[in-house]
Protein backbone atom coordinates (compact mmCIF):
# COMPACT_ATOMS: atom_id res chain seq x y z
CA UNK A 1 0.00 0.00 0.00
CA UNK A 2 2.82 2.45 0.79
CA UNK A 3 3.84 2.27 -3.18
CA UNK A 4 0.34 3.92 -4.08
CA UNK A 5 0.57 6.38 -0.97
CA UNK A 6 2.04 9.59 -3.39
CA UNK A 7 -0.94 8.85 -5.67
CA UNK A 8 -3.49 8.72 -3.24
CA UNK A 9 -2.26 11.43 -1.48
CA UNK A 10 -2.89 13.43 -4.92
CA UNK A 11 -6.40 12.45 -5.40
CA UNK A 12 -9.25 14.32 -3.60
CA UNK A 13 -10.96 12.22 -1.07
CA UNK A 14 -12.40 10.16 -0.59
CA UNK A 15 -10.51 7.66 -2.30
CA UNK A 16 -12.24 4.92 -3.37
CA UNK A 17 -11.58 1.43 -4.43
CA UNK A 18 -13.19 -1.80 -5.05
CA UNK A 19 -12.93 -5.72 -5.62
CA UNK A 20 -14.03 -8.25 -7.57
CA UNK A 21 -14.20 -12.26 -7.20
CA UNK A 22 -16.49 -14.90 -5.70
CA UNK A 23 -16.94 -12.42 -2.85
CA UNK A 24 -17.61 -9.88 -4.80
CA UNK A 25 -20.54 -9.18 -7.64
CA UNK A 26 -19.92 -7.33 -10.78
CA UNK A 27 -20.42 -3.93 -9.12
CA UNK A 28 -17.26 -4.43 -6.92
CA UNK A 29 -19.23 -4.10 -3.46
CA UNK A 30 -18.82 -7.31 -0.80
CA UNK A 31 -21.45 -9.55 -0.83
CA UNK A 32 -22.73 -8.60 2.97
CA UNK A 33 -22.41 -5.93 5.14
CA UNK A 34 -20.91 -7.57 7.83
CA UNK A 35 -18.26 -8.60 5.59
CA UNK A 36 -17.76 -5.03 3.97
CA UNK A 37 -17.72 -3.44 7.03
CA UNK A 38 -14.63 -5.87 8.25
CA UNK A 39 -12.53 -5.29 5.10
CA UNK A 40 -13.09 -1.48 5.28
CA UNK A 41 -11.71 -2.13 9.07
CA UNK A 42 -8.75 -3.49 7.51
CA UNK A 43 -8.32 -1.13 5.09
CA UNK A 44 -8.00 1.23 7.73
CA UNK A 45 -5.69 -0.16 9.82
CA UNK A 46 -3.19 -0.58 7.29
CA UNK A 47 -3.61 2.77 6.21
CA UNK A 48 -3.27 3.91 10.22
CA UNK A 49 -0.28 1.84 9.96
CA UNK A 50 1.75 3.08 7.73
CA UNK A 51 0.59 7.03 7.78
CA UNK A 52 -1.22 6.71 4.37
CA UNK A 53 -4.75 8.07 3.60
CA UNK A 54 -7.41 6.16 4.06
CA UNK A 55 -9.33 4.63 1.22
CA UNK A 56 -12.64 3.95 1.28
CA UNK A 57 -14.56 0.68 -0.46
CA UNK A 58 -16.93 1.63 -3.23
CA UNK A 59 -20.55 1.85 -2.24
CA UNK A 60 -22.17 4.16 -4.70
CA UNK A 61 -23.09 3.99 -8.19
CA UNK A 62 -20.49 6.90 -9.40
CA UNK A 63 -18.16 5.05 -11.37
CA UNK A 64 -14.24 4.46 -10.34
CA UNK A 65 -11.85 7.35 -12.07
CA UNK A 66 -8.92 5.66 -14.05
CA UNK A 67 -6.74 6.51 -10.61
CA UNK A 68 -9.57 4.99 -8.18
CA UNK A 69 -9.03 1.77 -10.36
CA UNK A 70 -5.54 2.00 -10.84
CA UNK A 71 -5.77 1.82 -6.89
CA UNK A 72 -8.35 -0.92 -6.82
CA UNK A 73 -5.67 -3.25 -9.17
CA UNK A 74 -2.59 -2.69 -6.54
CA UNK A 75 -5.08 -3.60 -3.71
CA UNK A 76 -6.16 -6.52 -5.24
CA UNK A 77 -8.79 -7.07 -2.29
CA UNK A 78 -10.77 -9.58 -4.15
CA UNK A 79 -9.22 -12.26 -1.82
CA UNK A 80 -10.26 -10.70 1.21
CA UNK A 81 -14.09 -11.11 -0.02
CA UNK A 82 -13.53 -14.73 -0.01
CA UNK A 83 -12.97 -15.34 3.56
CA UNK A 84 -15.92 -15.63 6.44
CA UNK A 85 -16.02 -12.33 8.57
CA UNK A 86 -14.35 -14.34 11.73
CA UNK A 87 -11.63 -14.59 9.49
CA UNK A 88 -11.39 -11.83 9.23
CA UNK A 89 -11.69 -10.20 12.66
CA UNK A 90 -9.36 -13.09 13.02
CA UNK A 91 -6.74 -11.37 10.76
CA UNK A 92 -6.22 -8.00 12.25
CA UNK A 93 -2.62 -8.43 14.00
CA UNK A 94 -1.11 -10.24 10.98
CA UNK A 95 -2.52 -6.84 9.01
CA UNK A 96 -0.60 -4.60 11.85
CA UNK A 97 2.16 -6.69 11.22
CA UNK A 98 2.02 -5.59 7.64
CA UNK A 99 1.79 -2.61 8.37
CA UNK A 100 4.72 -2.65 10.54
CA UNK A 101 6.71 -4.34 7.72
CA UNK A 102 5.40 -2.09 5.24
CA UNK A 103 6.93 1.04 6.87
CA UNK A 104 10.14 -0.65 7.53
CA UNK A 105 10.89 -1.93 3.36
CA UNK A 106 9.00 1.45 1.96
CA UNK A 107 11.19 2.92 -0.23
CA UNK A 108 11.65 5.80 1.93
CA UNK A 109 13.12 3.97 4.20
CA UNK A 110 15.27 1.75 2.28
CA UNK A 111 16.09 4.37 -0.03
CA UNK A 112 17.41 6.80 3.14
CA UNK A 113 14.80 9.68 1.89
CA UNK A 114 15.97 12.89 3.06
CA UNK A 115 15.05 16.98 2.82
CA UNK A 116 17.21 19.70 1.38
CA UNK A 117 16.24 23.40 -0.08
CA UNK A 118 17.53 23.71 -3.40
CA UNK A 119 19.61 26.74 -4.26
CA UNK A 120 16.29 28.94 -5.16
CA UNK A 121 14.50 27.67 -1.62
CA UNK A 122 12.62 24.66 -3.71
CA UNK A 123 12.45 22.19 -1.35
CA UNK A 124 13.40 18.63 -3.12
CA UNK A 125 13.44 15.17 -1.50
CA UNK A 126 16.48 13.06 -1.80
CA UNK A 127 17.60 9.68 -1.41
CA UNK A 128 20.77 7.82 -1.52
CA UNK A 129 21.75 4.42 -1.02
CA UNK A 130 25.52 2.45 -0.95
CA UNK A 131 28.76 2.14 0.10
CA UNK A 132 29.64 5.76 1.02
CA UNK A 133 33.03 5.09 -0.07
CA UNK A 134 32.56 3.93 -3.36
CA UNK A 135 32.19 6.21 -6.67
CA UNK A 136 29.43 8.50 -6.50
CA UNK A 137 26.44 8.24 -9.24
CA UNK A 138 23.83 10.71 -9.36
CA UNK A 139 20.20 8.83 -10.81
CA UNK A 140 19.04 11.84 -13.09
CA UNK A 141 15.34 10.39 -12.71
CA UNK A 142 12.48 11.10 -15.46
CA UNK A 143 11.09 14.06 -14.77
CA UNK A 144 7.58 13.75 -12.46
CA UNK A 145 8.15 10.58 -12.08
CA UNK A 146 7.89 9.09 -8.15
CA UNK A 147 11.14 7.37 -6.53
CA UNK A 148 9.66 3.69 -6.72
CA UNK A 149 9.56 4.00 -10.41
CA UNK A 150 13.23 4.17 -10.46
CA UNK A 151 14.03 2.34 -7.57
CA UNK A 152 15.11 -1.02 -8.73
CA UNK A 153 18.05 1.35 -10.70
CA UNK A 154 18.95 2.79 -7.38
CA UNK A 155 18.96 -0.83 -5.39
CA UNK A 156 20.91 -2.15 -8.70
CA UNK A 157 23.44 0.41 -8.63
CA UNK A 158 23.92 0.82 -5.11
CA UNK A 159 25.30 -2.48 -4.75
CA UNK A 160 28.78 -1.25 -5.81
CA UNK A 161 28.59 2.55 -5.25
CA UNK A 162 27.09 5.28 -3.91
CA UNK A 163 23.86 6.67 -5.27
CA UNK A 164 21.91 10.00 -4.84
CA UNK A 165 19.10 10.70 -6.64
CA UNK A 166 15.93 12.86 -6.19
CA UNK A 167 12.28 13.72 -6.80
CA UNK A 168 11.64 16.68 -9.31
CA UNK A 169 11.00 20.09 -7.94
CA UNK A 170 7.43 21.46 -6.93
CA UNK A 171 5.81 17.90 -7.82
CA UNK A 172 6.46 16.21 -4.56
CA UNK A 173 5.64 16.34 -0.45
CA UNK A 174 4.13 19.47 0.65
CA UNK A 175 3.45 21.39 -2.85
CA UNK A 176 3.42 25.07 -0.96
CA UNK A 177 1.64 27.66 -2.18
CA UNK A 178 0.91 28.06 -6.43
CA UNK A 179 2.42 31.62 -5.65
CA UNK A 180 5.95 30.33 -4.42
CA UNK A 181 5.76 27.79 -7.08
CA UNK A 182 5.26 30.36 -10.03
CA UNK A 183 8.02 32.74 -7.67
CA UNK A 184 10.75 29.77 -8.73
CA UNK A 185 12.14 29.04 -11.82
CA UNK A 186 11.60 25.61 -13.89
CA UNK A 187 13.86 25.72 -16.90
CA UNK A 188 17.23 23.18 -17.44
CA UNK A 189 19.56 24.84 -16.15
CA UNK A 190 17.18 25.48 -12.76
CA UNK A 191 16.63 21.31 -12.55
CA UNK A 192 20.32 20.83 -13.66
CA UNK A 193 21.23 23.58 -10.26
CA UNK A 194 18.73 20.52 -8.01
CA UNK A 195 21.34 18.09 -9.08
CA UNK A 196 24.14 20.22 -8.01
CA UNK A 197 22.31 21.00 -4.81
CA UNK A 198 21.49 17.21 -4.35
CA UNK A 199 25.06 16.21 -4.94
CA UNK A 200 26.21 19.06 -2.26
CA UNK A 201 23.50 17.60 -0.28
CA UNK A 202 25.26 14.13 -0.02
CA UNK A 203 28.42 15.42 0.04
CA UNK A 204 29.26 14.66 -3.09
CA UNK A 205 31.90 16.80 -4.94
CA UNK A 206 31.99 14.55 -8.42
CA UNK A 207 29.69 11.88 -9.47
CA UNK A 208 28.49 9.85 -13.00
CA UNK A 209 24.96 10.93 -14.30
CA UNK A 210 22.90 8.29 -15.02
CA UNK A 211 19.86 9.43 -16.63
CA UNK A 212 16.62 8.21 -17.29
CA UNK A 213 14.45 9.18 -20.22
CA UNK A 214 14.26 13.24 -20.37
CA UNK A 215 16.41 13.51 -17.07
CA UNK A 216 19.36 12.68 -20.32
CA UNK A 217 18.62 16.80 -20.85
CA UNK A 218 19.05 17.96 -17.36
CA UNK A 219 22.94 15.54 -17.20
CA UNK A 220 23.87 16.86 -20.36
CA UNK A 221 22.62 20.40 -19.40
CA UNK A 222 24.58 19.75 -16.12
CA UNK A 223 27.80 18.19 -17.44
CA UNK A 224 28.31 21.44 -19.81
CA UNK A 225 27.42 23.67 -16.83
CA UNK A 226 30.12 22.48 -14.63
CA UNK A 227 32.28 19.86 -15.81
CA UNK A 228 34.29 19.51 -13.19
CA UNK A 229 31.55 17.87 -11.43
CA UNK A 230 30.72 15.81 -14.23
CA UNK A 231 33.02 12.94 -14.55
CA UNK A 232 30.90 10.71 -17.32
CA UNK A 233 27.38 10.53 -18.13
CA UNK A 234 25.34 7.24 -18.93
CA UNK A 235 22.41 8.63 -21.04
CA UNK A 236 19.09 5.86 -21.21
CA UNK A 237 16.53 6.08 -23.91
CA UNK A 238 16.74 9.70 -23.94
CA UNK A 239 13.75 12.17 -24.77
CA UNK A 240 15.69 14.78 -26.63
CA UNK A 241 14.15 17.97 -28.82
CA UNK A 242 16.78 17.94 -32.27
CA UNK A 243 14.90 19.93 -34.26
CA UNK A 244 14.76 18.54 -38.33
CA UNK A 245 18.56 16.73 -37.32
CA UNK A 246 15.75 13.69 -35.63
CA UNK A 247 12.67 12.16 -35.93
CA UNK A 248 10.78 11.96 -32.93
CA UNK A 249 7.44 9.42 -31.86
CA UNK A 250 3.44 9.99 -32.37
CA UNK A 251 3.90 9.91 -28.36
CA UNK A 252 6.66 12.20 -28.15
CA UNK A 253 4.57 14.73 -30.12
CA UNK A 254 1.66 14.21 -28.38
CA UNK A 255 3.18 14.70 -25.04
CA UNK A 256 5.00 17.66 -26.22
CA UNK A 257 1.96 19.08 -27.28
CA UNK A 258 0.00 17.90 -24.21
CA UNK A 259 2.63 19.74 -22.09
CA UNK A 260 2.58 23.11 -23.78
CA UNK A 261 -1.51 23.18 -23.02
CA UNK A 262 -1.00 22.22 -19.71
CA UNK A 263 1.79 24.62 -18.60
CA UNK A 264 -0.03 27.36 -20.32
CA UNK A 265 -2.42 27.81 -17.35
CA UNK A 266 -4.10 26.40 -14.42
CA UNK A 267 -7.73 26.14 -16.08
CA UNK A 268 -6.33 24.71 -18.95
CA UNK A 269 -4.59 22.13 -16.81
CA UNK A 270 -7.49 21.57 -14.99
CA UNK A 271 -9.27 21.00 -18.30
CA UNK A 272 -7.14 18.67 -19.89
CA UNK A 273 -6.55 16.25 -16.04
CA UNK A 274 -10.31 15.45 -16.29
CA UNK A 275 -9.30 13.51 -19.42
CA UNK A 276 -7.17 11.67 -17.46
CA UNK A 277 -9.82 10.67 -14.81
CA UNK A 278 -11.71 8.43 -17.88
CA UNK A 279 -10.89 4.47 -17.67
CA UNK A 280 -10.00 4.28 -21.21
CA UNK A 281 -6.90 6.12 -20.94
CA UNK A 282 -5.31 3.09 -19.30
CA UNK A 283 -5.63 1.15 -22.11
CA UNK A 284 -1.84 1.42 -23.39
CA UNK A 285 -0.50 2.11 -19.70
CA UNK A 286 1.01 -0.61 -18.15
CA UNK A 287 -0.55 -1.81 -15.18
CA UNK A 288 2.45 -2.71 -12.66
CA UNK A 289 3.66 0.81 -13.41
CA UNK A 290 0.76 2.77 -13.99
CA UNK A 291 0.49 4.16 -10.35
CA UNK A 292 3.97 5.84 -10.93
CA UNK A 293 3.38 7.18 -14.78
CA UNK A 294 -0.23 8.55 -13.90
CA UNK A 295 1.05 10.68 -10.38
CA UNK A 296 1.56 14.11 -12.45
CA UNK A 297 -1.57 14.01 -13.81
CA UNK A 298 -3.80 12.90 -10.64
CA UNK A 299 -4.94 16.73 -10.15
CA UNK A 300 -4.94 19.56 -12.04
CA UNK A 301 -2.47 21.78 -9.68
CA UNK A 302 -0.13 18.46 -10.60
CA UNK A 303 -0.76 18.46 -14.15
CA UNK A 304 0.20 22.75 -14.34
CA UNK A 305 3.19 22.21 -12.71
CA UNK A 306 4.27 18.70 -14.76
CA UNK A 307 3.84 20.92 -17.67
CA UNK A 308 6.02 23.86 -16.84
CA UNK A 309 8.51 21.64 -15.80
CA UNK A 310 8.19 18.85 -18.19
CA UNK A 311 7.47 21.17 -21.22
CA UNK A 312 10.80 23.33 -20.62
CA UNK A 313 12.70 19.56 -21.06
CA UNK A 314 10.81 18.99 -24.27
CA UNK A 315 10.76 21.98 -26.06
CA UNK A 316 14.82 22.29 -24.68
CA UNK A 317 17.24 21.87 -27.93
CA UNK A 318 19.88 19.77 -26.74
CA UNK A 319 22.37 20.66 -29.89
CA UNK A 320 24.14 23.32 -28.78
CA UNK A 321 25.18 21.20 -25.75
CA UNK A 322 26.57 18.06 -27.60
CA UNK A 323 29.72 19.69 -28.84
CA UNK A 324 31.02 20.86 -25.44
CA UNK A 325 30.52 17.93 -23.42
CA UNK A 326 33.78 16.33 -23.74
CA UNK A 327 33.30 13.44 -20.78
CA UNK A 328 33.07 9.63 -21.91
CA UNK A 329 28.86 8.81 -22.36
CA UNK A 330 27.15 5.79 -22.85
CA UNK A 331 23.79 6.80 -24.63
CA UNK A 332 21.44 3.35 -25.00
CA UNK A 333 18.29 2.68 -26.63
CA UNK A 334 16.87 -0.10 -28.27
CA UNK A 335 15.24 -0.61 -31.84
CA UNK A 336 11.62 -0.98 -30.89
CA UNK A 337 11.17 2.12 -28.13
CA UNK A 338 8.20 3.71 -29.37
CA UNK A 339 8.24 6.09 -26.70
CA UNK A 340 11.88 8.33 -27.16
CA UNK A 341 12.98 7.44 -31.17
CA UNK A 342 15.84 5.84 -30.93
CA UNK A 343 16.93 7.94 -33.81
CA UNK A 344 17.42 11.02 -31.41
CA UNK A 345 20.01 8.57 -29.34
CA UNK A 346 21.80 7.92 -32.15
CA UNK A 347 21.90 11.14 -33.03
CA UNK A 348 23.03 12.46 -29.59
CA UNK A 349 26.05 9.45 -29.91
CA UNK A 350 27.05 10.83 -32.82
CA UNK A 351 27.79 14.36 -32.13
CA UNK A 352 29.04 14.05 -28.29
CA UNK A 353 32.71 13.92 -28.62
CA UNK A 354 33.52 10.50 -26.69
CA UNK A 355 30.27 8.60 -26.66
CA UNK A 356 29.97 4.96 -26.95
CA UNK A 357 26.00 4.06 -28.48
CA UNK A 358 24.09 0.68 -27.77
CA UNK A 359 21.27 -0.10 -29.20
CA UNK A 360 19.23 -3.02 -27.90
CA UNK A 361 17.31 -4.95 -29.89
CA UNK A 362 14.70 -5.28 -27.53
CA UNK A 363 13.29 -3.13 -24.79
CA UNK A 364 10.29 -0.96 -24.60
CA UNK A 365 10.97 2.45 -23.08
CA UNK A 366 9.14 1.15 -19.53
CA UNK A 367 10.88 -1.56 -19.48
CA UNK A 368 13.83 0.22 -19.24
CA UNK A 369 12.98 1.10 -15.19
CA UNK A 370 13.02 -2.48 -14.08
CA UNK A 371 16.88 -2.45 -14.64
CA UNK A 372 17.01 -5.66 -15.63
CA UNK A 373 20.36 -7.83 -15.41
CA UNK A 374 21.64 -7.24 -18.55
CA UNK A 375 20.89 -3.08 -18.53
CA UNK A 376 22.32 -3.11 -14.95
CA UNK A 377 25.03 -4.92 -15.85
CA UNK A 378 26.38 -2.26 -18.74
CA UNK A 379 25.69 0.44 -16.53
CA UNK A 380 27.66 -0.84 -13.82
CA UNK A 381 30.73 -1.85 -16.15
CA UNK A 382 30.54 1.35 -17.95
CA UNK A 383 30.53 3.26 -14.41
CA UNK A 384 33.17 1.55 -12.94
CA UNK A 385 35.43 2.14 -16.20
CA UNK A 386 35.07 5.73 -16.48
CA UNK A 387 33.43 7.07 -13.43
CA UNK A 388 36.39 9.02 -11.45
Amino acid sequence: MSTIAPLVNALDAPVRASASGPGAPAGGEPASAERRDEVQGLLDRLADGIAAPRIVLHRDAAPLSAFELIVSERLALASLFELPPEVLRAIRPEVDGIAQESRAHSVEAVLARSDLQSWDGAPLRVYARGPRDGKAVVLVPACGMPIGLCEPWVRRLAQGFRVVTWESRGLFGALGTTEEFDARAYDVRAQARDLFAVMDHAGVERAHATALCGGAVIALAAAEMAPERISSLSLWHGDYELGQDAPKTQHQRDVQMLMTMAGRGRAQAAGLQRMFRRPSVLAKVRTDMAHHVMYPYANGELLYRYGRLNGTIMDHDCRPLLDRVGQPALVVTSHDDETAHPEGSRYVAGKLPRATLHVGEHGDHLSLFEAESRLADLAAAFIAREAN
